[in-house]
């Protein structure tokens, strides 16, 4: 997060920060948010560090998105055939007339 941020805004491109992470577990954002740690949390400890310190710094902000909107299931999930498709659908990938897949180039002729 914070080379990306780096990266770009050595190209002159401002306004990026606070990057949205959409995470589906309200249990982390909250855990991320607050101070104390329980006993339970010890073993994550270190990364609600790293991600309180950039919350924090106001790099990121942490967004709720339901499970079933989370695009990046497609790529960590087993997925019923019809999730998998629709998550294709928002990342511009669709079906061939042969059976196969390609890129939505976003124009319809």
């Amino acid at each position: 997060m914070a080379w990306l941020s780096r990266l770009l805004h050595e190209f002159s491109i401002e306004g990026i920060t606070p990057i949205p992470i959409k995470y589906d577990s309200q249990v982390a954002i909250y855990i991320a948010k607050n101070s104390i740690f329980h006993e339970r949390t010890k073993h994550n400890e270190l990364d609600c560090h790293f991600v309180r310190e950039k919350l924090m710094a106001g790099l990121i902000s942490l967004n709720h998105v339901s499970t079933k909107q989370q695009l990046t299931n497609l790529l960590t999930k087993p997925l019923p055939s019809a999730s998998h498709h629709d998550f294709l659908a928002k990342f511009g990938v669709q079906r061939t007339t042969r059976g196969g897949v390609g890129v939505s180039s976003g124009s319809s002729s």
